[in-house]
């Protein structure tokens, strides 16, 4: 169980992002209490705010949730996917590093590195990222198949197919749309799905038709 103090310093840190933001939620909370019991620990109610904030700016409801829980690797990776999509990437690239270097045992941060590296022009790391995700999980298609674009990108096809075949071979489902947007610009996808196709079953059949019988 969580001591009363613990979770007072875990308030106190989520405070010094919410106070300026909503500065009646920490309002008297900057002292922990001389002696208190778990069951009235004083604590911010960071779960409600996240909930109020997520919808109209995630960016705040994450960093409110981050200054409770400042080593949550989930929570650094998920921030700097919001980063993402709101084109701020310097802080995007920033919160992939913190949250690979606190769960050094997950691709996916350096995936999303990887990936933030390849949408702001730096090709060359974006490969670096996304070999230490494939390191880290030699499982991990969508590394390979991000690895695939890159080279795909700098019009080495033959690598870019490589790739992308040992990405279908982990996770056929990237080849739909549904499941991976991305392929409806992909160019070359036929031919990779043709050649797993060919490498899985051996051989095409000829479009012969029946008749009803």
């Amino acid at each position: 169980m969580t001591s009363p103090i613990r979770r007072w310093t875990a308030s106190a840190a989520a405070c010094a992002v919410v106070i300026a933001l909503f500065p009646a939620a920490c309002a008297g909370r900057q002292q922990p209490p001389a002696d208190i019991a778990d069951s009235d620990a004083v604590s911010v109610d960071v779960g409600t705010l996240w909930k109020k904030e997520a919808a109209s700016d995630p960016i705040t409801a994450y960093r409110i949730r981050i200054a409770g829980d400042p080593d949550n690797a989930a929570l650094h990776n998920n921030l700097g996917n919001q980063y993402v999509l709101e084109n701020q990437m310097d802080l995007a690239i920033g919160e992939f590093k913190t949250a690979a270097k606190l769960d050094s045992r997950s691709p996916v941060p350096w995936n999303n590195l990887g990936t933030t590296y390849k949408k702001i022009g730096k090709p060359g790391a974006a490969m670096d990222a996304f070999k230490k995700a494939i390191d880290i999980n030699t499982g991990y298609a969508l590394a390979y198949y991000n690895m695939g674009t890159v080279y795909d990108e700098k019009g080495d096809y033959d690598n870019a197919i490589t790739y992308y075949l040992k990405a279908l071979s982990l996770r056929p489902e990237l080849a739909s749309a549904k499941h991976n947007p991305q392929v409806v610009e992909n160019k070359n996808l036929l031919v990779v799905q043709l050649r797993h196709f060919l490498e899985e079953s051996g051989n095409v059949a000829l479009p012969l038709d029946r008749l009803p019988e």
